[in-house]
């Protein structure tokens, strides 16, 4: 009999909201739950768990409302994504651990809160571009957040179908990062329960999600998701500093 410790049901009730989250607003979920693990996980396991989780968080999503994909901007995102991990993989196993919370943080406070920076990523008018970008930024922070999203509203004018082509692009990009990790040789076996248990409530979040947004006007809560990324990016990069500083 498997007897879950307070922190694994600590992690599973964060995942259940953070998986809502997604299914709700299309975003936000994946960079709520990155921004949280560094209190639970050490810094080598963060992106590794959190893709894992994340796959079964969005591929549940997108199998809930499969009709409103759209299939031909997911297929010019895979290709980009490709390139994109393929480049930033060579880098990535260089960067020292301690400073993968810092950069997550810092991140996260970008795409919140700048505007030159959410500009920028507006510039962004190509789903091959998009997917080498988000995909190469997700293997070094996680969640890249909602990079597509600026082109999908141009692009489409229905929100279910927006939410469920985003959730297979990052269904896409956790594929190739878990395939990075585990050519990498990183012991998933370590974190089993971890990544059964989240799961699940992943899986979970993704159902209530996908309720509610038939339900609620998710606009008139986005200040909600801002705040709380921005309260646990503060805190991801003051731990970090932390450690880096003993």
């Amino acid at each position: 009999m498997i007897t879950l410790d307070p922190t694994i049901l600590i992690l599973m009730l964060i995942t259940l909201t953070t998986s809502t989250v997604a299914g709700v607003f299309g975003f936000g979920g994946g960079m709520l739950l990155i921004a949280a693990l560094p209190g639970f996980l050490p810094a080598a396991a963060l992106i590794p768990v959190h893709s894992a989780i994340q796959l079964l968080s969005n591929t549940s999503r997108a199998a809930l409302s499969w009709r409103d994909i759209h299939w031909q901007f997911a297929a010019q995102h895979a290709l980009g994504s490709l390139i994109g991990i393929g480049l930033v993989a060579l880098a990535l196993f260089n960067i020292a651990l301690t400073y993968i919370p810092l950069m997550i943080g810092l991140y996260i406070m970008l795409n919140t809160w700048s505007g030159q920076f959410q500009r920028l990523v507006g510039k962004l008018d190509s789903f091959y571009m998009i997917g080498a970008v988000q995909t190469g930024l997700g293997l070094m922070v996680g969640a890249p957040g909602p990079l597509p999203l600026p082109l999908l509203l141009r692009r489409l004018n229905d929100q279910h179908q927006i939410v469920c082509t985003m959730a297979i692009f990052m269904t896409t990009g956790h594929i190739l990062k878990l395939i990075i990790f585990v050519a990498a040789g990183f012991a998933f076996s370590d974190y089993w329960l971890e990544i059964l248990m989240m799961g699940a409530a992943a899986i979970g979040g993704s159902f209530l999600g996908t309720h509610w947004r038939q339900k609620i006007d998710a606009t008139q809560f986005e200040w909600v998701v801002k705040l709380l990324l921005t309260v646990l990016a503060l805190l991801a990069i003051v731990r970090a500093l932390s450690e880096l500083s003993t």
